[in-house]
């Protein structure tokens, strides 16, 4: 009788634990909601006390940065400290990847409530652990967990609106979960084989055979999903997730289906192709309904071209410029990016890359959707190679990602490497033209940028130079240009970019004048490149000419930039990246060290926000 009892209280328990992980996961979800709203809150009523602050008038001196010390600002010196303990402290995984301590104690706090309420009840009813116990526990733990793996992958995702994740960061937690989703599989598949597979849980009845075909599924999809993978056949990796992924969730509910449980994953399956609708949906779009009026339609041949002709522009020999008219329906904020798929180049349907849009929603302009793509094999050299023909169709996704909103800052450092401009230079205009519009929204501005060459500044010129016109008083820009390409670099590039042209039968000169005979004789395509070169030289003398604006040779020391404007700002400060892991790594490495004094006595807090675009 005791041990029927115990049997009866070990399946109760078995149902219920699982549901119980659930409510530590709805508690954190709730935790990050809370924080992350009540800082965007925080924000704007910290630029509402700005904008009612009496403005400083020309000549009045300037107000002190540091104080006396202020105990009253001792919260905002322990939440800067356990910021930078959290998030830029990191622990290297290999030779090119690191995590923070925030997602190593994510990454453990999860899987040991997973593990623990697996094993808790697993010796019930003797003095060990049982195979059925915990091999039940971990088979209905494991059927709930598929809807949060399956969540954390969306691109159309609540969780980012929830938290302010961005889906770097989500798909991180989605391939940790899954990783632990298999292991709960195996544990259970392992304690089922070690109870025996008969009678109903005969490997030849069906619902065994979807069982093993989810599990083996699910170990192909995880081993095929390590970053090598992933960053070297990234189309392969596209198809074969898709694939192995849609076998393991629809053979893991006939597996789950035949013992009572299937209805626990109709969540995820109803969630999978929710987002799958609203993608083709927004394609769908932008594509069909986002034309312009039928006079305007009218001038385009086809009509179809009007969001799917766009201008493509070689910059240099591994940057390309797409320009996408914007479609009707489509608005986005600085930072944020679009997926792109490209009919004809892409090697099938699946492929779709993202590029952050460098351009800025501006209502009072008619405003075209700019990319800038660093070549590399794939997808972008293929587009690379489709600059002579200049017409490509494009499939546009989005926008996605969660872009930090710069409001309530005393001042904002924008840090970008090569093609992270792209994420920097949207933030950088948006911050500008808000405080032509709407008054001061900061104090401090400052735009750091790292270029191999001096004349990778025409891809921003004309942006650059609208900006920094009749700047409102109050507001200090500092631009700063970093070239490190040595002469030999520089002289590399234009061969190769040369080379790559000729190889494409790329005639500048019939591109400009529409006449071949010309070429070679210093009328034709030599008298185009010393044009060429004549209009760099003239657009980058215009911008370095500004009094905002200075160039440096060599790489930037972001240790001594970090900390001298960490030492001319007050308040709240913050800091956005985008480049190349060395170069997140470098910020980091700059902002991880606790401040508690220059916090009380007026010294920033740092909100830190890294775009890493090798970080797949």
């Amino acid at each position: 009788m005791a041990q029927t009892t115990e049997t009866k209280k070990s399946g109760s328990k078995t149902k219920t634990y699982p549901f119980q992980v659930w409510y530590f996961l709805a508690c954190f979800i709730f935790l990050l909601t809370i924080i992350n709203w009540t800082g965007i809150a925080w924000g704007y009523y910290r630029a509402r006390v700005q904008r009612r602050q009496p403005r400083r008038a020309p000549g009045d001196p300037e107000p002190p940065l540091r104080g006396p010390t202020s105990l009253l600002r001792l919260p905002s010196a322990l939440a800067e400290t356990f910021r930078a303990v959290s998030f830029r402290w990191t622990v290297p995984i290999g030779q090119s990847y690191t995590v923070n301590f925030a997602d190593v104690f994510s990454t453990g706090g999860y899987i040991i409530i997973c593990f623990v309420w697996t094993l808790i009840n697993a010796a019930a009813g003797s003095t060990k652990p049982q195979p059925k116990n915990y091999a039940n526990l971990a088979g209905n733990l494991a059927t709930l967990q598929f809807p949060l793996v399956v969540a954390l992958a969306m691109k159309n995702n609540v969780l980012s609106f929830l938290t302010g994740f961005g889906h770097d960061k989500l798909i991180y937690l989605h391939r940790m979960t899954a990783r632990v989703l298999l292991v709960l599989i195996w544990i259970h598949g392992g304690g089922r084989v070690t109870i025996g597979l008969k009678g109903k849980t005969a490997i030849s009845t069906p619902q065994i055979r979807a069982g093993i075909l989810a599990a083996v599924a699910l170990t192909l999809l995880t081993i095929v999903s390590i970053r090598p993978v992933r960053r070297k056949a990234y189309g392969f990796f596209l198809i074969v997730h898709f694939v192995l992924a849609f076998t393991f969730v629809l053979a893991g509910y006939f597996h789950a289906k035949a013992y009572h449980h299937g209805q626990y994953l109709w969540p995820a399956i109803f969630l999978w192709a929710l987002d799958r609708f609203l993608r083709v949906f927004r394609v769908a779009v932008h594509f069909i309904w986002g034309k312009k009026s039928k006079s305007e339609e009218a001038q385009a041949t086809p009509p179809i071209e009007v969001i799917t002709n766009p201008k493509l522009e070689v910059l240099s020999a591994h940057f390309i410029r797409l320009t996408i008219p914007r479609p009707r329906f489509f608005r986005w904020s600085p930072g944020q990016n679009a997926y792109l798929s490209f009919p004809g180049i892409t090697t099938h349907p699946l492929e779709a890359h993202p590029f952050t849009i460098s351009s800025v929603d501006n209502e009072s302009k008619t405003s075209d959707l700019t990319f800038l793509m660093k070549v590399h094999k794939g997808a972008t050299r293929r587009l690379f190679n489709k600059a002579k023909a200049g017409a490509v169709r494009v499939l546009i996704d989005g926008p996605y990602s969660v872009p930090p909103p710069l409001v309530g800052y005393d001042t904002a450092v924008f840090i970008a490497g090569g093609s992270g401009v792209a994420f920097t230079l949207p933030l950088f205009l948006d911050v500008i033209e808000r405080s032509k519009r709407q008054g001061l929204v900061c104090r401090r501005l400052t735009f750091v940028w790292s270029i191999r060459n001096l004349g990778d500044l025409t891809w921003i010129q004309s942006e650059l130079l609208d900006a920094l016109q009749d700047l409102p008083y109050g507001l200090t820009v500092s631009v700063r240009i970093f070239v490190t390409g040595t002469s030999d670099t520089i002289s590399a590039d234009k061969a190769d970019i040369e080379d790559d042209l000729e190889a494409l039968d790329y005639d500048a000169a019939s591109s400009s004048s529409g006449d071949h005979s010309g070429r070679g004789d210093g009328t034709g395509s030599d008298a185009v490149k010393e044009s060429s070169g004549s209009n760099t030289r003239s657009a980058v003398e215009n911008i370095l000419a500004l009094p905002v604006v200075e160039s440096h040779q060599g790489r930037v020391d972001l240790g001594k930039l970090m900390k001298d404007e960490m030492a001319l700002a007050k308040d709240v400060m913050s800091v956005n990246v985008c480049g190349s892991s060395g170069l997140a790594t470098a910020v980091r490495t700059a902002t991880q060290y606790p401040r508690v004094m220059d916090i009380l006595k007026g010294g920033p807090t740092i909100s830190l926000y890294i775009e890493s675009y090798d970080s797949n």
